[in-house]
């Protein structure tokens, strides 16, 4: 790899083509919903031999059309990821070369750096200068050479033929990409019938559409994870064999690895939908506002709504972070309805919808390298910012009060998506948050007049102490050759007291004023001083904080000072001026929270 090569490249263009395969596996995820619809009335009035034949064809064909629209979604992650990173990589090596020859050094197309004559001391800086830019020459090839691999891996198998005589959609969906406000002027001018029969062949793209409303979203999702269901129970009671044994064996019952994938997480879906219906306050209304079982190279992408969001008067986002994903189960768990029964009882007479988010590929693990690297989060908040955008394009009536809500990695993607992608609500919440990364202080978030950082973190949570590292990721990394790629950590710390925050009560009882990993999820726990917090926030009652006790002052830098007085031989005690400063470059680990007394479990509503 040499320098003239990466400057003649054009990574940014990946990044389009992703963008641009999005729409194309839209078309096909219709074509397919549209030939499967036509298939199954096939089935139900042409019967005998033929049938059976011509319709066995047609279900290995979209069986085909299924593989091929997995390896189009990879194809889609590794062009967006591989795009990203090789133009991270690209603007560094160029900034630095650029550099050097902007002060008389000449950079060798092999990323050879010589100094000019004068002074000489610039020889002794050569090889480090050299060593840098055949370091970022090497990340780039290395970067290049993997991603075109998982292109061609991506793109193996063959490209099935469409079906012939089957029905076509009889309204072209607008492309993805389109704004949500003119997805909305869309679906409003088709007529009730054109509405119905698109509702009843529900294209999978129409039910993660920004700008359909949400009732429409979930009634086409809802049927599309019943298809998914229902393809292999039927071909487990049509076998006589056990689920289990076709999904270990999809091939030899007429089905494919996607549908596997598929039903998966359908299963953890439908789990997920039926845990948050359960009685809390009132019934919980559940809604399947986005759902996508391939995503991720098959983790899955789902949101699931408590409340409708396209009425309710305050609306809360949550966004979950390491370890999380549909295939994991995550949204079987109580972070959004613990929120959403709060929400209730704090404001029973204001409407309310808390949105469980699952929609981006958050870290797999503690031990995942990519979970100190922030460009999961940055991915992941262009897609948050594309979401919460579009709920204003389908809300009836006076605009909800808008707050998203981030934990752990989570917390980071919700700062990538203000500071970097755009993305417009009332407030922002970081809980347990790692670092904030393209945000260094609260007015990266770009909130709307009266708006606020709100920041939840509890001393005790090692997690949320990571943002203090500060410049020390990287060094590590850079001392290592690199393991993480070419860029480590995540961040600033939000709780600390210059980052302009407004910081809450996060602390958990019982604490022993020694880190506790299992403090980290403790932030939803009925009772707990943050879900109290958060419950107000989301409600539009932040200004309310100071006024019930529960905000927090912010961590601070070491200080140094003087005494009031001091002991002087034959004069006694002397006054002495009152003198008191930070101790610049140190983090701010001094924790008032972390000394406040009895910590009790008794703030829910």
């Amino acid at each position: 790899m040499t320098v003239s090569t990466v400057e003649a490249s054009r990574p940014d263009r990946l990044v389009a083509a992703a963008s641009d395969l999005g729409g194309k596996i839209s078309a096909l995820d219709a074509e397919i919903a549209s030939q499967r619809q036509a298939l199954a009335a096939l089935r139900a009035s042409w019967q005998g031999q033929a049938a059976t034949a011509a319709i066995a064809k047609a279900e290995q064909t979209l069986n085909q059309q299924e593989d091929l629209r997995a390896r189009l979604s990879a194809l889609q992650q590794v062009l967006r990821s591989g795009g990203t990173q090789m133009s991270e990589t690209r603007t560094a090596l160029l900034v630095v070369v650029e550099m050097l020859r902007h002060t008389g050094w000449q950079v060798a197309d092999d990323g050879t750096a010589t100094p000019p004559p004068f002074p000489a001391l610039l020889r002794l800086m050569a090889p480090a200068w050299t060593a840098l830019v055949k370091k970022l020459l090497a990340v780039f090839a290395a970067i290049d050479g993997q991603t075109a691999g998982a292109i061609t891996a991506a793109l193996g198998g063959p490209v099935p033929a469409t079906p012939p005589g089957t029905l076509g959609d009889p309204r072209q969906l607008p492309p993805a990409g389109t704004k949500p406000e003119d997805v909305k002027k869309w679906w409003d001018s088709l007529s009730q019938d054109e509405k119905n029969q698109l509702t009843a062949e529900h294209p999978p793209e129409l039910g993660n559409l920004n700008g359909i409303p949400a009732e429409v979203r979930d009634d086409v999702n809802q049927a599309v994870m019943q298809d998914d269901l229902a393809r292999v129970r039927d071909a487990a009671a049509q076998h006589g064999v056990s689920t289990d044994e076709v999904l270990a064996h999809p091939d030899a019952y007429g089905l494919t690895s996607a549908d596997a994938t598929r039903y998966g997480n359908a299963v953890q879906t439908q789990k997920g939908l039926e845990k948050m219906a359960a009685e809390g306050t009132k019934d919980r209304p559940v809604m399947l506002w986005a759902y996508d079982p391939l995503a991720f190279n098959g983790q899955g992408k789902a949101a699931v709504a408590i409340g409708n969001p396209d009425k309710a008067q305050n609306t809360a986002v949550v966004v979950p972070g390491t370890g999380s994903s549909v295939e994991q189960g995550w949204l079987e768990g109580e972070n959004a309805t613990n929120l959403y029964d709060q929400m209730r009882r704090g404001d029973p007479d204001e409407s309310t919808s808390v949105i469980a988010w699952m929609g981006y590929d958050a870290p797999d693990s503690p031990t995942d390298p990519r979970i100190a690297t922030p460009w999961l989060a940055r991915e992941g908040g262009d897609m948050l910012a594309a979401d919460v955008n579009g709920l204003s394009a389908t809300h009836e009536g006076v605009p909800s009060e808008l707050t998203v809500i981030g934990h752990s990695y989570g917390a980071t993607t919700v700062a990538d998506a203000f500071a970097g992608s755009g993305m417009h609500a009332d407030n922002a919440v970081l809980i347990g948050s790692p670092g904030t990364d393209l945000a260094r202080n609260a007015g990266d978030f770009h909130l709307p007049e009266g708006g606020q950082v709100y920041v939840g973190a509890a001393s005790s949570d090692p997690v949320s102490w990571l943002g203090q590292a500060g410049a020390v990721p990287d060094i590590i990394n850079r001392g290592l050759n690199s393991p993480l790629g070419l860029e480590a950590g995540l961040g600033n710390d939000p709780a600390g007291d210059s980052f302009g925050s407004t910081r809450f009560d996060a602390e958990v009882p019982g604490r022993s004023g020694l880190p506790d990993f299992g403090d980290h999820s403790r932030y939803y726990d009925v009772g707990s001083e943050s879900l109290r917090a958060m419950t107000d926030i989301a409600n539009g009652n932040g200004d309310t904080l100071d006024d019930n006790g529960l905000t927090a002052e912010g961590r601070k830098q070491l200080h140094i000072g003087l005494p009031d007085k001091v002991n002087v031989p034959f004069l006694g005690e002397v006054d002495l001026p009152n003198w008191d400063t930070r101790i610049p470059g140190t983090p701010a680990i001094n924790d008032p929270e972390g000394d406040r007394g009895t910590v009790t479990k008794d703030h829910q509503y």
